[in-house]
């Protein structure tokens, strides 16, 4: 019998590294573990492929967490200009990564006795089920960081969905506990919808965590430039090319007062630069490259104005901290942002199928002038912080308790 006072051991499958200048939850989540008195171990791989979201991140330990690091294979072919063979050989590495997460997963288990196997999302979910068999007493867990799943059973996608396959496959597996990120991709629908209501199992569906941030007062604009912020990686999704427009439209309306400042880096970056070049708004529009994740939440707490306006739900984590900051939000309705921002209540929120250049840019120069209505918008977005938000020691608290009684 184990020894009641022996720290429990868990183990992590993951294909996903640790960032500092993007999602915060992959390295806090086993920090949090190691922080409650976990043994915690954590095979991760990492892809540095030129131009992915690692080629400005540093790799990262986390404070008490046993890392164990490989590589994703491929990476010249992965980086050939055909857009075809580039995703082909990015399945194929996948499938790698997936099966060399499992051969040292496997490894693990073999030599020491472990309470908990985590699989963390699409390929550390496929490893753990390759090796679920070898498995003892070890309890399993599996984490998505939530999925645009059911947004292709919406739209009938189903080319989209069959190149998806291995990631359907990931939502399929059982475990003693499955937690779906809350970020407005509407994955609990995705899990009910895949899985069949009476093999959905022990589900999570949570947010994740913010910390507080302080509210600053809004300037004297008689001064002080309003500061319009976006925090995002400049994919193809995320379309900052339309808070552009917007940026765009204000200026032919008159209203120059302002500095829009966009936060990330990526593919688009260079394309992004021209776009506001040969629209003449280089005086308004400034970029700033990857920030690490501190200096970007310091730059959103300066800010007045927040635009999120991806093809997808808007419920990241930026947009999550410009509720917690008390910014203007300006976003669209897709997923589930509507639930969390309704328009002229405690923010602007537009239909991503309409043009609504002109209307978002009327709209934010009456907020800004209309001292009456922000502060009332302001107080909503308040209520909606309070009422729906956890700190992330909040969050990954309920996390651990939970299967720490597994």
């Amino acid at each position: 019998m184990k020894n009641l006072n022996e720290r429990k051991k868990i183990l992590f499958l993951s294909g996903i590294d640790f960032k500092e200048k993007s999602i915060q939850v992959i390295r806090k989540t086993p920090e949090y573990y190691a922080s409650s008195g976990w043994n915690v171990d954590y095979i991760v791989a990492r892809d540095n492929v030129a131009g992915g979201t690692y080629s400005y991140e540093k790799e990262i330990n986390p404070e008490g967490v046993n890392v164990s690091r490989f590589y994703w294979p491929l990476v010249k072919v992965r980086q050939m200009p055909n857009r075809y063979l580039k995703l082909i050989f990015s399945k194929i590495a996948s499938l790698i990564v997936i099966l060399s997460l499992a051969l040292q997963g496997y490894r693990k288990i073999k030599s020491s006795n472990y309470d908990v196997v985590y699989g963390y999302e699409l390929h550390g979910v496929l490893a753990l089920m390759l090796i679920k068999p070898f498995l003892k007493n070890e309890k399993i867990v599996t984490r998505f960081q939530g999925t645009f799943v059911n947004e292709m059973l919406e739209n009938k996608q189903w080319l989209r969905l069959l190149f998806n396959a291995d990631l359907i496959l990931a939502l399929k597996v059982k475990s003693d506990l499955t937690i779906m990120t809350d970020d407005g991709t509407e994955g609990d629908k995705a899990l009910k919808k895949i899985r069949g209501i009476e093999n959905l199992g022990n589900i999570k569906f949570w947010t994740n965590g913010v910390n507080v941030i302080e509210h600053n007062n809004w300037p004297d604009i008689s001064k002080d430039k309003i500061k319009i912020v976006s925090i995002s990686r400049l994919v193809g999704w995320k379309r900052v090319d339309r808070c552009i427009k917007v940026i765009e439209q204000l200026v032919a309306n008159g209203f120059t007062n302002f500095e829009y400042e966009i936060i990330g880096g990526g593919e688009l970056k260079e394309k992004l630069e021209q776009m506001v070049k040969s629209l003449s708004l280089e005086p308004y529009v400034k970029f700033s490259g990857a920030l690490p994740h501190g200096e970007a939440l310091n730059r959103l707490k300066k800010s007045q104005i927040f635009f999120s306006m991806y093809d997808s739900s808007n419920v990241g984590n930026p947009l999550l901290e410009a509720i917690r900051a008390n910014k203007v939000i300006v976003t669209l309705d897709n997923g589930d942002t509507g639930s969390w921002i309704k328009h002229q209540i405690n923010g602007l929120i537009y239909n991503p199928n309409d043009v609504f250049f002109d209307k978002a840019a009327i709209d934010i120069q009456t907020l800004v002038f209309d001292n009456v209505l922000r502060k009332n918008m302001l107080d909503e977005l308040y209520i909606v912080e309070k009422e729906r938000l956890n700190t992330w020691d909040e969050r990954l608290s309920k996390e651990e308790n939970l299967v720490r009684t597994l």
